[in-house]
């Protein structure tokens, strides 16, 4: 967590906002709006920081469930279980996972069958096993038929072959041709619904395009991207794309 910033602006004088206190009230809070203006605004050339242990444990889950509505229930339920002991919580569609799987580098489903939506869930803690928790939210949500099916990485190597399976999404979207992205915040109960509504508007406007949308369910940020129909023509696809959304954003 950044408490405080040393700035040079545009004009080479430096600012010196290097405040040491978790809350500083004698003026405008300005740390946040430099850090989220990623160097636009001013260079951060010195930072104050609050620094949190290391975690103990750390509890991953790959998770096979049928909707985005049913990824909102299991995040309802780590939220009460885990609370701040929830680090990621990351939505991945079925053609996001196929296209990883197909072109990333030793990607596979560690579920083995598949499954309409996955979630990628980790719990970070530094006292309780945290792979203890993770399971009872699972057997929870497994009780409940909210998820089909999940899997608790055993060890290391398991855990960081969930997430190269994440990682490698936006990268294997390239062999499939054109890809149109797009990057979207909104309110996280609001997730569900927009990709139902993004997904019909965007196969009407183009018939056989692919949408692949992934993302941060926890804090309401998706990926939405549309890679071309099969055997499609990649510039026609991104033209049209670009139509459609000058279209979109004017009606």
């Amino acid at each position: 967590m950044a408490l405080g910033l040393e700035v040079v602006l545009a004009d080479g004088r430096a600012l010196n906002v290097l405040s040491k206190l978790k809350k500083d009230n004698t003026g405008y809070d300005l740390r946040n709006l430099f850090i989220g203006a990623e160097g636009t605004l001013g260079i951060i050339t010195a930072a104050t920081l609050k620094l949190f242990p290391k975690p103990r444990t750390i509890g991953t889950a790959f998770v096979g469930l049928k909707s985005p509505v049913a990824a909102l229930k299991l995040l309802s339920i780590a939220q009460r279980e885990a609370a701040g002991a929830l680090t990621s919580f990351e939505l991945l569609s079925e053609v996001a996972v196929d296209f990883s799987i197909r072109h990333g580098i030793d990607v596979r489903n560690p579920l083995g069958e598949r499954h309409p939506w996955y979630v990628l869930m980790e719990l970070s803690s530094p006292r309780e096993d945290a792979s203890v928790t993770i399971e009872a939210i699972l057997a929870n949500a497994l009780e409940r038929e909210i998820i089909c099916d999940a899997v608790i990485a055993a060890n290391l190597s398991q855990r960081l072959a969930f997430w190269r399976l994440r990682e490698e999404i936006s990268a294997a979207q390239k062999p499939e041709g054109g890809s149109i992205k797009y990057d979207i915040s909104l309110p996280i109960a609001a997730v569900p619904e927009f990709v139902e509504r993004a997904d019909a508007a965007v196969t009407k406007l183009i018939r056989g395009a692919r949408p692949a949308p992934f993302g941060h369910l926890g804090d309401g940020n998706i990926h939405y991207n549309v890679s071309q129909p099969i055997g499609a023509n990649t510039t026609e696809f991104l033209a049209a794309g670009t139509m459609s959304t000058r279209w979109y954003s004017r009606s």
